[in-house]
């Protein structure tokens, strides 16, 4: 069954361009013209992936990019954000919002083609056992539950992305991990590619680990070590 991708896009022009593009390859296609649509397609039809304009005439595609994230059934669905905005300021937003890639206007169908196969080839290659729990130094991962706790008492609040960066580094306790291998296993490219794309998650990952307000708050933040030039390591 061929993936579904969802396109939220008000310009009639692009969106005849991007189904073109995306047919061609074999994947289903759905489109709407504006953020409201757009979210009640995302939850009714479930896509594999959405490809979400920022420049919306409703709202403002961060907020739409925020919406799918934040909801528990829509949260794990990959967005790539399309947009006229350059800037790299605008590219970390757009990352801080939840969105898993980041393509300019314009750009060749290839490129477009490129980012949507390794977002699938990185879910697919992604793929932690079900009912796996993880803990050490005090935090507990649990899969199943999609759930990470401090001492087995509270609970923090993760995108799907942090939490899989978490798991990765608390799975490979003690062992750096380079910068070129999480960026290719969970964004599905290399550091030349989005430099500041793992630096944001981290400095997210290590925010919400130290907000805690109890005695493990500052350990909690000094789990994530980084080693320069090379990559980071969680320490228990």
């Amino acid at each position: 069954m061929p993936e579904k991708i969802l396109i939220i896009e008000d310009e009639e022009e692009t969106i005849e361009f991007l189904k073109e593009c995306l047919r061609l390859e074999g994947y289903d296609v759905i489109y709407s013209r504006n953020g409201r649509d757009g979210l009640q397609k995302t939850l009714k039809e479930r896509p594999n992936l959405v490809l979400l304009d920022l420049g919306l005439p409703d709202t403002d595609g961060i907020e739409i990019c925020k919406n799918i994230k934040q909801n528990t059934d829509t949260k794990t669905i990959p967005v790539i954000m399309l947009t006229c905005r350059s800037a790299t300021d605008d590219k970390v937003t757009g990352l801080e919002a939840g969105a898993d890639d980041y393509i300019v206007k314009p750009f060749e169908p290839h490129e477009l083609i490129a980012r949507i196969k390794a977002i699938f080839r990185r879910i697919e290659y992604y793929a932690p056992q079900e009912n796996e729990v993880i803990s050490k130094g005090g935090i507990t991962l649990d899969v199943g539950k999609h759930k990470v706790q401090v001492d087995f008492s509270a609970d923090i609040d993760l995108s799907p992305k942090e939490f899989q960066l978490l798991y990765l580094l608390m799975k490979n306790s003690g062992r750096v991990l380079e910068r070129e291998y999480l960026l290719k296993t969970l964004w599905g490219y290399t550091e030349q590619t989005e430099s500041r794309t793992l630096d944001v998650h981290i400095q997210r990952l290590r925010k919400k680990l130290t907000q805690q307000g109890d005695r493990l708050s500052q350990q909690l933040g000094e789990r994530i070590v980084t080693i320069e030039g090379i990559g980071y390591k969680f320490v228990d």
